[in-house]
């Protein structure tokens, strides 16, 4: 070996000195700080993958920790003397340089003759130019390369450095694209493939040439056999086993699009897009897939619900030219529908067949001039499916599918799908699909072919009832015109648990969770109170329900409230003013009170930024997050301790240091088990509570009045799910916001709908009648098999029976007698005496009990 190596180290020397000056040669050294772009991979916080962000998907995998096998398949396949030359294999330069003067002589490409280090030379240090100078440049800079750095750091850089096909770069990225496992626990077999695939990843797809994949498989099974790497029977073995490669699809196992986008955002602020898209972040987040996929639920049925209340707005389009067609010119319109139209006018059916895809929305690609393609006999599918298979999607939306309707009558509708295959809508899952006609729902659907006709292209999804006939019953959908979001906190630490922003991520990417800023209506009317609990007042004051007119200052017109629905109640207790939502009184007890003290819950409480004073505020009038108004309310469950909701568990850089625990970072002096400077497996810290932010008796009283309005006040249907919930609706004016956020003693959620420009959401839409299904449908899942807990009493509350509606103290029981939390030396008097002449004592009307 020698021998040959001082032959090819004078040749190199005399290549040298004939390239001269020009060889403008890279510092291998620089090698040493070898930092590839690599993946940050997202996680939830049960450790399934979210999502990845990268340039190059590449996950650094250290050689130490790869198999040999694996190591010696990539050796065999690409550089069989690896372990034994100095950067350059003599036999093989010779071969590439005899192989190379006779492609010159045809013109042909050069041959590479490329040895793992000059591939490494070549990756990393240059550019993949063909010319007799970069070659030149290669080998000299494989010999400094063998000199600078070991056989394995040399195979370290090259494993995570080589492109393997279906955008995986490197050994860690394409064991979990093509087999979805760690390299650790590849079989020979499926790692001999992976060493197959350097020299031309797409000529070996397996998806695509599985017999060309196999064979180049079982090419590296011998090489190896022949190294003496493995047995002729081990090789045997291997071959017989198929080649079993995942499908080509995302690996992440968790779907929160909305949640993801918001972390990727936060991340990119934080730390910049090189480090996303490049720095290798591992990032454990909030999320928890289980309520996830119930939020998802819950918020996309109750959307489905509202809208289809408000009846059916017809197809996608109709494609009913294009069905129409006689057989024969069908082949002829599907290649028509793939090609620009002529220059000149379009035939009477190509006419009927264009407006009809204009009408569905299909864009066509623009292509230059070209002879018209006639479609292959072999293509044998319907001319549907082939339209359907071309469609433009108009969105992605998960379960659904898009059909077309081949056939229509009174009983049901046939549709086929994009797979080809037919379903059947039948006419009692139709009932809902009234027309809207000059913006009223129209005559009730009497048959199948009141809704649908033939060509229709409409939205399906299984159906959960069987067919009258042997084929899939389906039902009829419709893409929400309404929109909303749901969001779940822990309360004792602000982590977000889930996160829905809308309808379907693939519809529209705004995050209503978080970016939309909407007016909370009566959900903001518990600060209000909780602010007059901390100012003396208790959940038995009496305040009036009257009519109303306050003086806004000199040329701005006196405000005059009024209660949803209109009339007034005249005099009723403070509790009974959240539970009924009685506007007016709210109204009355902030002026009475003030703005300030009500300005100043809010912004701790994160409602608001800078609340104005103005009395109208104190209904709502303003505008916050979903978000922001579910972390206030979960700060009420918590006690009143103040929290900062947190998508982002924990940031490692990619040597494992740790940027972010617990949502802060390790720099924080209050959180100590932050500074651990690795994750070694224990478990995340957790923030501790921030301040108390109100009085601890006027906070559990709130809770006990927002339990109220859930058990005989505007959201009382929740009473029958028998779980400790509390929670306040709100519907803004002219109906168009409607929300209901509520908690239970570990769970905060909030509801939002609303149209994204807002509008009414018509007569009769509340918080309690839209809002409210969500949230019951959510709760009930989310604390399903779980102890929901208890809400924690506070030192020093003193409870007293009283009736719920006079606010008096009260004896036995009865269906207005309830237990109300006081503070001591507050509890209400007897009810006030009446004197024969029907006139009430003054005295009685005295006390905490009175007339406020």
């Amino acid at each position: 070996m020698s021998a040959s190596f001082s032959v090819a180290a004078v040749l190199l020397q005399l290549l040298t000195a004939t390239a001269g000056p020009e060889l403008h040669l890279p510092d291998a050294g620089q090698l040493a700080a070898y930092r590839p772009l690599q993946t940050t991979r997202i996680y939830a916080a049960d450790g399934s993958l979210l999502r990845e962000y990268y340039v190059e998907n590449r996950v650094v995998v250290p050689i130490a920790s790869l198999p040999p096998y694996l190591v010696q398949a990539f050796i065999s396949a690409e550089d069989q003397n690896f372990r034994h030359h100095l950067g350059v294999d003599p036999a093989g330069l010779a071969r590439a340089m005899v192989a190379n003067i006779r492609n010159l002589r045809k013109g042909r490409r050069l041959e590479g003759g490329s040895t793992i280090t000059q591939q490494v030379a070549k990756n990393l240090l240059l550019t993949n130019e063909v010319s007799a100078l970069r070659k030149i440049r290669e080998l000299i800079l494989a010999f400094e390369i063998e000199g600078d750095f070991s056989k394995d750091q040399i195979l370290e850089m090259y494993l995570n450095e080589i492109y393997l096909g279906r955008g995986a770069y490197g050994i860690g990225a394409a064991s979990a694209r093509y087999f979805g496992k760690p390299p650790a626990e590849l079989s020979l077999s499926e790692a001999a493939f992976l060493a197959a695939l350097p020299k031309a990843p797409n000529n070996y797809n397996p998806i695509t040439r599985p017999e060309a994949a196999r064979t180049r498989r079982d090419y590296v099974l011998d090489r190896m056999a022949q190294d003496g790497a493995i047995t002729a029977a081990q090789a045997a073995d291997a071959k017989a086993q198929p080649l079993a490669v995942r499908a080509q699809a995302p690996l992440e196992t968790v779907h929160a699009p909305y949640f993801a986008e918001e972390v990727r955002r936060s991340l990119r602020k934080s730390y910049g897009n090189d480090q996303l898209y490049g720095g290798g972040l591992t990032v454990r987040t909030t999320l928890d897939p289980r309520l996830q996929r119930m939020a998802d639920q819950a918020l996309r049925a109750g959307l489905e619900r509202f809208d289809r209340n408000r009846g059916w707005r017809g197809p996608i389009a109709n494609i009913s030219a294009m069905l129409d067609l006689p057989a024969a010119a069908q082949e002829v319109a599907q290649a028509e529908a793939a090609q620009p139209p002529a220059a000149e006018p379009a035939p009477p059916q190509q006419g009927r067949l264009l407006g009809a895809l204009s009408a569905m929305g299909v864009h066509l690609p623009e292509h230059e001039a070209k002879p018209a393609v006639v479609a292959t006999p072999k293509d044998t599918r319907p001319v549907w499916q082939r339209f359907l298979n071309g469609i433009d999607r108009p969105a992605d939306i998960d379960g659904w599918n898009l059909a077309v309707v081949l056939e229509v009558d009174r009983q049901a509708a046939t549709v086929g799908l994009e797979d080809g295959s037919q379903g059947r809508i039948d006419r009692g899952d139709l009932g809902w699909a009234r027309r809207v006609e000059n913006g009223r729902l129209g005559r009730q659907v009497n048959g199948a072919d009141d809704v649908l006709a033939k060509g229709d292209v409409i939205w399906v999804r299984p159906s959960e009832k069987t067919s009258a006939v042997a084929v899939a019953a389906y039902s009829l959908r419709q893409v929400p015109e309404v929109s909303g979001a749901l969001v779940a906190v822990d309360p004792f630490t602000g982590k977000v648990l889930a996160m829905s922003g809308g309808f379907d991520f693939s519809l529209s990417e705004f995050n209503r969770a978080t970016q939309a800023k909407r007016q909370p209506g009566s959900a903001f009317k518990p600060f209000v109170y909780l602010s007059a609990l901390e100012h003396g007042y208790t959940p038995s004051s009496l305040l009036y329900d009257t009519p109303l007119s306050v003086d806004q200052g000199e040329g701005v017109a006196r405000y005059r409230p009024r209660n949803y629905g209109g009339g007034y109640i005249g005099v009723a207790t403070l509790r009974s003013g959240v539970e009924r939502s009685r506007n007016v009184m709210t109204v009355r007890l902030l002026v009475e009170m003030g703005l300030q003290p009500v300005k100043e819950t809010a912004e701790a409480f994160g409602v608001y930024k800078d609340m104005p004073l103005y009395p109208s505020m104190g209904l709502g009038a303003g505008e916050t997050t979903p978000l922001k108004l579910t972390t206030a309310y979960a700060t009420i469950a918590n006690g009143g301790y103040h929290i900062s909701p947190y998508l982002i568990e924990r940031v490692q850089d990619r040597d494992g240091r740790s940027l972010v625990q617990g949502g802060v970072t390790p720099a924080r002096a209050d959180c100590v088990p932050c500074a651990a400077p690795a994750w070694t497996g224990q478990a995340a810290p957790v923030r501790p509570l921030g301040q108390q932010l109100d009085d601890p008796i006027a906070n559990y009283q709130m809770i006990s009045i927002l339990q109220g309005v859930t058990q005989r006040g505007t959201a009382a249907r929740l009473a029958g799910l028998g779980l400790p919930l509390a929670g306040k609706t709100g519907t803004t004016n002219d109906s168009n916001d409607a929300w209901f956020v509520g908690f239970s003693p570990r769970l905060a959620v909030g509801i939002f709908v609303g149209y994204d420009k807002p509008r009414t959401l018509g007569a009769g839409a509340t918080g309690g009648s839209i809002a409210v299904p969500i949230f019951s449908d959510f709760i009930k899942d989310a604390l399903a098999g779980s102890d929901p807990g208890n809400f924690a009493v506070p030192p020093g509350v003193s409870f007293a029976y009283v009736d719920r509606r006079s606010g008096y103290a009260a004896e036995g029981s009865g269906p207005d007698v309830i237990m109300e939390a006081f503070r001591p030396g507050t509890e209400p008097g007897p009810p006030p005496v009446v004197d024969t002449y029907g006139e009430t004592s003054q005295d009685a009307l005295t006390g905490t009990g009175g007339l406020y």
